[in-house]
C-alpha cells in the first residue's frame, strides 16, 4: 500500500508539527507502508521523509525540476523523480498513491486536499482521504466545510468522504481500512477453464498478477507480475482490459477490498508455477468457489462471455 501525505516546505510554529510529521514517517515505516510525497528535504516534507527512511521505510519523491535547481531536493530517498510543473507532480502522486493525508500546511496543501476531494466527489477515485488534526489546525476549515453543506452547497456523503483526527495511528488505520488494494490481472482461459494461482499459504486461487511499480503502466506491471508468476511472456500489443471488480479482500482485516482490474492478453510459454506460487491451475466455473472473492466475479464476466464454462 501506498500513501501520499500532502505537507509544507515550512516548519510551522513550534515543534508539535514537526514532532507529528515524524510520528507520521515512522507509523508509514512500522506499517510497511510506502510513502511518496513532495520530494523536498525541508520543512515538514523532510521531517516526515527523513523519519520513514530512517525507520527502514520506502519513501518516493516527485518535486518539479526548479525546485531541484534551488536544492531543495531530498538526496536520500528510494527513488526521487523530478517533472516538469506542480500539474504533473501531483498527477504522478496521486497515481501512486491507494490514499491521502494531509499534515498541516499552506495554501499548496488546501490545493491538493481540496483537488483529490473533489476528484473523489466527482466519482473519478475511490481513494480515501484524512487530515491530521495536529492541535486542531483544521478545526475552523471543518467548520467551513459544515458550513456548505448546512447551506446546500455540498452533500452529506461529500463532507464524509475525508476523515478528520489528531492522531497518526487513527488516521492511518482508518485509510488503510478503506482504500482498495489496486491490483492488476491476467484473466487467461483455454477450452472453457480459466488459469488461476494459489500462493504458498493461502487456501484460495487468485489470478495472476500484481501491484505495479512506481512509473508502470498497467501493461509493463501486468507483463512482469505474470512473467515472475507464471513465466510466461506476455505480447504488450495483445494486452486488452476485460473488467474491473471490486469485492473484500481476502487475507486482509476486515473491511479491506480490493480493485481488481483484469485484462487479456496472448503470451508465449506454457504456464508454471514460480516464485511464491504454490500452485496453478484450471478452473471450470463449477470451481468458483475455490476462488477469492474478486476472482469469483471475473469467472461470473468470464462465463458471461462463453469462456468458461
Amino acid at each position: 500500500m501506498w500513501i501520499c501525505v500532502f505537507c509544507g516546505s515550512s516548519t510551522g510554529s513550534g515543534e508539535r508539527y514537526l514532532a507529528a510529521a515524524r510520528e507520521l514517517g515512522r507509523l508509514l515505516a512500522e506499517r510497511n507502508i510506502g510513502l511518496v510525497y513532495g520530494g523536498a528535504r525541508v520543512g515538514t516534507m523532510g521531517a516526515l521523509a527523513d523519519a520513514a527512511t530512517e525507520a527502514g521505510g520506502t519513501v518516493v519523491g516527485v518535486i518539479p525540476q526548479p525546485l531541484v535547481e534551488r536544492e531543495l531536493a531530498h538526496p536520500g530517498l528510494n527513488e526521487l523523480h523530478a517533472v516538469t510543473d506542480m500539474h504533473e507532480r501531483k498527477a504522478l502522486m496521486a497515481r501512486q498513491a491507494d490514499a491521502f493525508v494531509a499534515l498541516p500546511g499552506g495554501v499548496g496543501t488546501l490545493e491538493e486536499v481540496f483537488e483529490v476531494w473533489t476528484w473523489a466527489h466527482l466519482g473519478l477515485h475511490e481513494k480515501p482521504l484524512a487530515l491530521l488534526d495536529v492541535d486542531g489546525f483544521y478545526t475552523h476549515l471543518h467548520r467551513f466545510v459544515q458550513h456548505m453543506v448546512d447551506e446546500s452547497f455540498l452533500a452529506e456523503a461529500s463532507r464524509d468522504l475525508v476523515t478528520i483526527d489528531p492522531a497518526p495511528e487513527v488516521v492511518v488505520t482508518e485509510l488503510a481500512r478503506k482504500a482498495p488494494l489496486d491490483v492488476l490481472a491476467w484473466a487467461h482461459t483455454r477450452q472453457g477453464r480459466m488459469l488461476a494461482a494459489r500462493t504458498r499459504g493461502s487456501e484460495l486461487f487468485y489470478l495472476p498478477g500484481g501491484k505495479r511499480e512506481t512509473g508502470e503502466s498497467d501493461t509493463a506491471a501486468l507483463a512482469r507480475e505474470v512473467k515472475e508468476e507464471t513465466s510466461v511472456l506476455l505480447h504488450p500489443e495483445s494486452v486488452a482490459p476485460l473488467t474491473v471488480v471490486h469485492a473484500p479482500a481476502h487475507g486482509y482485516p476486515s473491511g479491506t477490498q480490493v480493485r481488481l482490474a483484469a485484462f487479456q492478453a496472448q503470451g508465449d510459454g506454457e504456464p508454471e508455477a514460480q516464485a511464491e506460487v504454490a500452485e496453478l491451475a484450471w478452473l471450470s466455473y463449477a470451481e468458483r468457489e475455490r476462488c477469492a472473492p474478486g476472482v469469483q466475479l471475473v469467472m461470473d464476466e468470464l462465463q458471461q462471455r462463453g469462456l468458461v464454462a
